[in-house]
C-alpha cells in the first residue's frame, strides 16, 4: 500500500504502537499501511456508515489483514473500548465534529500515548477545544493535494486547560516553530478569505458591526503574521 499527500502525512505522525483505532476509516488505507509497515501491531478501522466498512473489508481481505484490522460500523469511537487502542486518528472530517467524537470518548484517548487529526475545515475550533479540554498540541504540518492545503494535528491528554490568542487558534504555533514551507501561503489563502468577508460586511447593519470589527481585527492579526514570513 503505497500513500500519498494528505493520508501520508498522516500516518507519518504515527507513533509506533499496538493498537491503532482509525476512525472514519473510509477503504482502510492507513491502517492496512501501518499494519503493513510495522508501525502498528493491530489496527481498528471504524466508520459511520456501511458502505465504507464494506469497502474497508474488502481492501483488508485484499492485502491478506483480516487477522490484523478489524473494520468495525459505529459513530466516533463507540466501537472501541477503553484501553483498547493506544493511538487513534481521527481525519476526513471537520473540526466541530472531531471535537465532539473526542469529547463523546473522552475516557478512551486521555490515555493514549499519540492522537492524529486532520480536520478538513473548522481547524482554529478545533485547536481552541484541545487547548480549553486539557490537550497539548505535540505537532502540526501542512500538506498540498493540488491547490487544496490540509493540515495534520498531534495532540495528547495532559489535563491542563490552556489559552491562547485567536489568531493562533486559526493558525497552529507548531506551524510557526517549524517554519512550515507551506504556512505562508495557507495564511495568505485565509487574508484573502477573510478580506472578501470584511467586504462584504460594510453594508452590515449597526447591530452587526461588532461582527465586522471582529473580523477585521482577525483578518489585521493575519496580516501580522505573514508580514513575519517575508
Amino acid at each position: 500500500m503505497e500513500l500519498k499527500g494528505r493520508l501520508k502525512l498522516i500516518a507519518s505522525k504515527t507513533v509506533k504502537c499496538d493498537t491503532v483505532c482509525d476512525v472514519g476509516t473510509d477503504h482502510a488505507y492507513i491502517p492496512i499501511y501501518l499494519v503493513e509497515n510495522n508501525i502498528c501491531k493491530k489496527a481498528i478501522a471504524c466508520d459511520v456508515k456501511p458502505g465504507p466498512i464494506m469497502a474497508a473489508k474488502k481492501h483488508i481481505g485484499y492485502f491478506g489483514l483480516s487477522k490484523f484490522i478489524d473494520a468495525r460500523l459505529g459513530d466516533g469511537l463507540d466501537p472501541i473500548e477503553e484501553n483498547e487502542a493506544n493511538v487513534v486518528i481521527i481525519a476526513g472530517m471537520g473540526g466541530y465534529l472531531i471535537s465532539r467524537i473526542i469529547s463523546d470518548g473522552i475516557s478512551k484517548v486521555k490515555n493514549c500515548d499519540n492522537i492524529v487529526l486532520q480536520p478538513m475545515n473548522e481547524a482554529e475550533c478545533l485547536r481552541k477545544w484541545l487547548y480549553e479540554n486539557g490537550f497539548e498540541i505535540q505537532d502540526e504540518e501542512l500538506t498540498n493535494e493540488g491547490e487544496k492545503i490540509y493540515n495534520v494535528i498531534t495532540t495528547k491528554w495532559t489535563g491542563k486547560p490552556s489559552t491562547r490568542d485567536e489568531v493562533y487558534y486559526h493558525f497552529g504555533e507548531k506551524l510557526f516553530e517549524r517554519n512550515d514551507p507551506l504556512l505562508k501561503t495557507f495564511i495568505e489563502k485565509k487574508i484573502w478569505t477573510f478580506g472578501k468577508i470584511v467586504k462584504e460586511m460594510d453594508n452590515l447593519e449597526p447591530d452587526k458591526a461588532v461582527l465586522r470589527e471582529h473580523y477585521q481585527y482577525l483578518l489585521e492579526g493575519f496580516e501580522k503574521l505573514v508580514s513575519r514570513l517575508k
